[in-house]
C-alpha cells in the first residue's frame, strides 16, 4: 500500500470553475459517464478537501453489472482528483480503522470490494458505515498486550467499488454510480502511467481554493436538495450541493439535474402506501365519512396498487392503521350506522407521514 505523499498547497488564485472543468473533462476523456454522474464525480472529488466542515459525508459508491466495466479505471481517475487518495484492495478492519493515523485527511479508495465486503463480518461493514457521520465517526479497539482501550477516527472519505450491488446500508449512505460496459461507438482514451503525477498541481489548486474558501462551507452557507422521499439521501447530497453553490450557476444546476437523475425516490413502506392511497382515492372534502366497506372498494379499484393480491379487507385496513392510532368507529352514513372513519382522523397521519400534494 503506497502511502501518498504530502500536499503542498498551490501559491496564488485558484479558480473553483476552471477546476470542476477541468475535473469533467479527464473523467470524460477516460470514463464511460453520463453527464449526470461526472457532475457527482467532480463534486465528491471536489469535497473530499473541504469533507471536514460538514456533519454527513457520503461514500462514493461504484458498481458494474459484471467484469470489464471500468471501475477500476474510474477509480485511478477518481484517485487523482481526490485529496491524499490511497488506493488498496481486501482490506482488514485494523487498516481501516487505522488508516487516518498514518495519512492525513486520507480519501480512502477499496477496490474489488464484492470480493470481502459482501461475506464480511460486522467489523468491516460496521466501519465503512461508522465514517458516514462526524459524530459517530470513531471505533473502539483493545490495543497491545494489556489490550488497553483506544478510539480510532474512521472520519474520512471513502471510495468502494464493487460489481454487484453491496449491503443496503452501505448503499444507503452513499452517492451511487452505476457503470456500464463501453460500446463499440463510444471512445474514451487509456489513462497514462504517471496520472497521480501528472494532476498533483491540480489537486495543489483545489487545497488552496478550500482553505481560502473555508467559510463559504460553514454551516450557515451548506444548501439542502429538495426532498425526495429520502432523508438519508438529501444528507448525502448536502456536500454536493453546497460545493455546486459556491462554483457558478451553472454548476448548481448540474447539480439539481444529477441529483434528480441519480437519486430513486424510495418506494413507501406497505402502511405508508396504504396512508397515500387513502388521501388519493378515499378521503375527499365533500365526504367526510366514509365507511370501511367503502373505503376498501375504493382501495380495491386501483389496479396498480397491492391490495387486490392482498384480498384487503375492512379489518386488514384497521389493524394496518391503529399503529397511526387511527380507529374505526360507528357512525351515521347515508341514514345507517356502520363501521367507519372521520376525514379529520387522517390528518396528523396525512402531515406526519407524506410528502406534501
Amino acid at each position: 500500500m503506497a502511502l501518498p505523499t504530502p500536499l503542498e498547497p498551490y501559491i496564488g488564485t485558484v479558480s473553483i470553475v476552471d477546476l470542476a472543468t477541468q475535473a469533467d473533462q479527464l473523467i470524460s476523456t477516460h470514463c464511460v459517464t453520463t453527464e449526470h454522474e461526472r457532475t457527482a464525480l467532480v463534486l465528491w472529488s471536489l469535497a473530499t478537501y473541504g469533507y471536514d466542515h460538514y456533519r454527513i459525508f457520503p461514500r462514493l459508491l461504484a458498481i458494474s453489472p459484471e467484469r470489464r466495466c471500468g471501475k477500476t479505471t474510474l477509480l485511478e481517475v477518481v484517485a487523482a482528483l481526490c485529496r491524499n487518495s490511497i488506493q488498496a484492495s481486501n482490506l482488514t478492519p485494523a487498516i481501516i480503522s487505522r488508516i487516518k493515523s498514518i495519512v492525513c485527511d486520507p480519501t480512502l479508495l477499496i477496490d474489488e470490494a464484492d470480493t470481502f465486503i459482501k461475506n464480511a463480518d460486522g467489523n468491516i461493514k460496521g466501519l465503512i458505515n461508522s465514517g458516514h457521520t462526524k459524530s459517530g465517526a470513531q471505533v473502539l479497539k483493545c490495543v497491545g498486550d494489556s489490550h488497553t482501550p483506544q478510539v480510532f477516527d474512521t472520519w474520512h472519505p471513502m471510495v468502494i467499488a464493487s460489481i454487484g450491488a453491496l449491503e443496503d446500508t452501505i448503499m444507503d449512505r452513499s452517492i451511487i454510480i452505476n457503470l456500464r460496459r463501453k460500446r463499440p461507438s463510444e471512445n474514451v482514451q487509456r489513462l497514462p502511467s504517471d496520472l497521480s503525477e501528472e494532476w498533483k498541481d491540480w489537486r495543489s489548486k483545489a487545497l488552496r481554493w478550500f482553505m481560502d474558501n473555508a467559510s463559504t462551507l460553514n454551516d450557515s452557507n451548506q444548501v439542502e436538495p429538495e426532498y425526495r422521499g429520502n432523508d438519508r439521501a438529501v444528507d448525502n447530497w448536502v456536500p454536493l450541493f453546497t460545493l455546486a453553490k459556491a462554483v457558478n450557476d451553472t454548476w448548481y444546476s448540474r447539480c439539481e439535474a444529477a441529483y434528480a437523475e441519480l437519486v430513486n425516490e424510495v418506494e413507501m413502506e406497505l402502511p405508508t402506501l396504504l396512508l397515500s392511497d387513502i388521501r388519493s382515492h378515499v378521503v375527499k372534502a365533500t365526504n367526510t365519512r366514509i365507511s370501511s366497506s367503502s373505503m376498501v372498494q375504493s382501495l380495491l379499484a386501483d389496479e396498480t396498487a397491492p391490495w387486490a393480491d392482498m384480498r384487503l379487507t375492512p379489518a386488514r385496513v384497521a389493524s394496518m392503521l391503529a399503529p397511526y392510532n387511527i380507529k374505526p368507529k360507528d357512525m351515521r352514513i347515508g341514514g345507517k350506522v356502520l363501521r367507519g372513519y372521520e376525514s379529520t382522523q387522517f390528518e396528523d397521519a396525512f402531515e406526519r407521514y407524506l410528502p406534501p400534494i
